[in-house]
């Protein structure tokens, strides 16, 4: 004697398994057209960051309760602020980090994103530990950042980790 295991539900559930994986798959493909191929999503083409920029604010992610707090920044030993400087005729970044001087080749993806080749800085130490921290957690933004982003007169960078570094413009474009 022969049992019939078909069950007409069978049919239906191999479909929407099926179905899941090929949406699945073509969610990875087309969010990977998303991000560009280098370390940034966006910015804004070179000429209009030419210039040098003061770090005005530094917003931290919020927290649970969607809270912004804003890191405190100090400025340098001798009073000069933390400064990015975007050279387009060198293709060249640099600029001062509270300590240390630094600096940064300049290249445009196939999106025109710009991308910052290897960070390369003077090695003095601060006096206050807590600069060397903010010094340290600044060149770590600028060297993993999402986006750049021109707002009026203001220059917003983004960090992977959500912090927002808001630069005001100092100096002739």
């Amino acid at each position: 004697m022969t049992t019939n295991n078909y069950s007409p539900w069978k049919p239906i559930s191999l479909y929407f398994k099926f179905s899941f994986v090929v949406l699945g798959l073509l969610n990875l493909v087309s969010c990977s057209n998303i991000l560009p191929d280098c370390n940034s999503c966006s910015s804004p083409p070179l000429f209009q960051l030419n210039g040098r920029w003061e770090l005005l604010r530094w917003n931290l992610p919020p927290d649970q309760n969607g809270l912004v707090k804003n890191r405190t920044i100090p400025h340098g030993d001798n009073g000069e602020p933390i400064i990015i400087a975007f050279n387009q005729e060198t293709k060249m970044l640099s600029g001062y980090a509270g300590c240390n001087r630094f600096f940064s080749k300049l290249s445009i993806d196939s999106k025109n994103a710009i991308v910052l080749g290897n960070i390369g800085s003077t090695k003095m130490m601060c006096f206050e530990n807590y600069r060397m921290e903010l010094e340290r957690d600044f060149l770590n933004q600028l060297d993993d950042y999402r986006s750049l982003n021109l707002k009026g007169d203001q220059l917003l960078l983004v960090g992977r980790t959500g912090d927002v570094l808001v630069f005001g413009r100092r100096g002739p474009p």
